[in-house]
């Protein structure tokens, strides 16, 4: 082993230094999750939440940047310009590639951490905790309960796009202020137009009839 570390020139030693450190500690990241004890992983990705968002929720516990995503970088990086200089490939050309190999690590690995969180989530978010919350249209809502759009607004604490439904005998444009007095289903919320919903959640012309 020292033999074949000591023929190796100074860029190969580098590229395999980084690959064996950054493969080591993102083993022990994987394997620490998977005992249940993987909770650390700090986010860096300041605008993550809105710049990455899924197509059923704006938010999620792993940005672009964070402490996994950048050890998959720096594997991808150090083995893939270690096996190219291996390869003799020169060191312009196996950085450009260990660039790319890192940089499609580094994605592929934080899409992964933000599916298995929000996979996570879903199984214990509860859509009636966004009774009562405000939030805006997202996808226009057909009046009287004739078909779903979607709204966004926030469940336990995080934005989300949901479905939703109206009682409201008008159609509920994009961006319009509502407010959620109901849940149909485990994914469905019932909403109102925020300037006809009255102190107790109901639409004001509920309240007359009442």
């Amino acid at each position: 082993m020292e033999g074949w570390w000591s023929a190796l020139g100074t860029p190969e030693q580098v590229f395999f230094g980084i690959a064996f450190v950054s493969t080591a500690v993102l083993l022990l990241q994987v394997a620490l999750m998977l005992f249940g004890m993987g909770d650390f992983d700090m986010d860096l990705d300041v605008d993550g939440a809105d710049g990455l968002d899924g197509l059923d929720g704006h938010d999620s516990g792993f940005g672009l940047i964070s402490v996994r995503s950048v050890l998959a970088f720096f594997t991808g990086f150090g083995w893939t310009g270690a096996l190219a200089m291996d390869s003799g490939l020169g060191l312009g050309i196996s950085m450009v590639l260990a660039m790319v190999v890192g940089g499609l690590a580094m994605v592929a690995i934080a899409g992964l951490m933000r599916l298995l969180y929000g996979l996570g989530e879903e199984g214990t978010l509860d859509y009636a905790n966004a009774v009562g919350e405000v939030g805006s249209v997202y996808l226009p809502i057909p009046a009287a309960m004739a078909g779903p759009g979607q709204v966004e607004v926030r469940v336990q604490s995080r934005l989300r796009t949901v479905r939703a439904f109206t009682r409201c005998a008008e159609a509920l444009e994009n961006r319009r202020p509502v407010k959620v007095v109901g849940v149909i289903d485990q994914q469905t919320l019932l909403v109102e137009p925020l300037d006809m919903t009255g102190p107790e959640g109901l639409t004001s012309v509920e309240s007359k009839e009442g």
